[in-house]
Order: C-alpha cells, then sequence, then structure tokens
C-alpha cells in the first residue's frame, strides 16, 4: 500500500509538470504569433473630448503576416506618473494588412476585436483606452451597433473623421484621427 501511494503521488507529481510545461509552451507560442513593427519612427494624431494628442505608430500582425488580423497603434505617453495620469492608446484592428491598404469600404465592428471564427473583409475594431484625459484605466471604448462616423486608409494613411465609441456604462468618445503607418 505504501509503495502504490509513493507511485501515485510521483505520476501526480510527472502529470503536473508535464501539464504546467504544455502551458508554458501554448503561452509562448501565442506571444510569438503577434509579431510588434515599431522601427519606422511614425507618429500619428488623434483627439476625442476636443483634447489633440500625438503618439508614437506602430503595427502588430497577430499570426500570419497574409491572413492573420492587422492592427495600427498609436501612443501617446506624457509620463505624467502616478498623480498626473497622461496615457491614450488608439488601436485599430484590421482582418489583415492587405484589407487595410486596398478596402475602400471599411465599417467599424460592434465590439473590441474582431472575431476569428467568422472573418469579414471590411470590418474594423477601434479601441481608446488609457488614463488620464478623462480616460479611465479599466473602461476602454470601442465600436457599437450605434457607432457613427467615416473610416478610410490612402496610402498608407489612416483615417478616422467623428467615429464615436462607447464603454460598457454607455459613456461616448467621438474620435478622430490622422495616422501613417
Amino acid at each position: 500500500m505504501k509503495n502504490l501511494t509513493i507511485i501515485s503521488l510521483a505520476l501526480l507529481t510527472l502529470f503536473s509538470a508535464c501539464k504546467g510545461s504544455q502551458k508554458s509552451s501554448d503561452e509562448d507560442a501565442a506571444l510569438k504569433s503577434i509579431t510588434i513593427n515599431d522601427d519606422d519612427a511614425n507618429t500619428g494624431d488623434f483627439s476625442f473630448d476636443g483634447k489633440s494628442l500625438q503618439g508614437d505608430v506602430s503595427t502588430q500582425y497577430f499570426g500570419d503576416k497574409v491572413k492573420g488580423n492587422y492592427s495600427v497603434l498609436c501612443q501617446h505617453d506624457n509620463q505624467g506618473g502616478a498623480e498626473n495620469p497622461d496615457f491614450a492608446l488608439l488601436q485599430i484592428t484590421f482582418l489583415n494588412e492587405s484589407d487595410a491598404i486596398n478596402n475602400p469600404s471599411l465599417k467599424v465592428h460592434d465590439g473590441p476585436t474582431l472575431a476569428m471564427s467568422d472573418p469579414q473583409p471590411g470590418l474594423v475594431a477601434i479601441s481608446l483606452s488609457g488614463r488620464g484625459n478623462g480616460l479611465i484605466k479599466a473602461k476602454s471604448f470601442s465600436g457599437t451597433d450605434k457607432t457613427t462616423g467615416n473610416i478610410s486608409v490612402s496610402d498608407r494613411t489612416l483615417r478616422l473623421k467623428d467615429i464615436t465609441l462607447y464603454n460598457r456604462d454607455g459613456a461616448m468618445k467621438t474620435v478622430n484621427a490622422k495616422i501613417s503607418f
């Protein structure tokens, strides 16, 4: 009986170690599927609530660079510290890079992320988050079925015109942007 208990504990330890290793491998694989490009040192301009901000632009590929989602991010960080936070992130996610550059009929998606199970050309997820400037840490703004405004891309310059985004509480922000990527 004592040997059976020791063997059972050894097997349980082995299975737990293997399971933990698999989780780490899955997390590593997910992180490796995101490619971030911030080498070009582009800046973009965006505004909401009458506040005009300028930020660094980066792009992200989620998975395959041809078929995976493609995001353009504009990040304003004025390093205001804990007493005076001044951080805002505007993220625009497209079906893929080709859709971002070539689709003339872009429409804001109802939600903060695109559905991976039903990819649709022309749908764009827009999210505004941050801290300070009227933004609250855990309350991002994104497109909903009430969203209005216009989104276009020409010569790798993204333009948002009077895009209305909402948070979970129903609060609204109207966003305008010009971001070269």
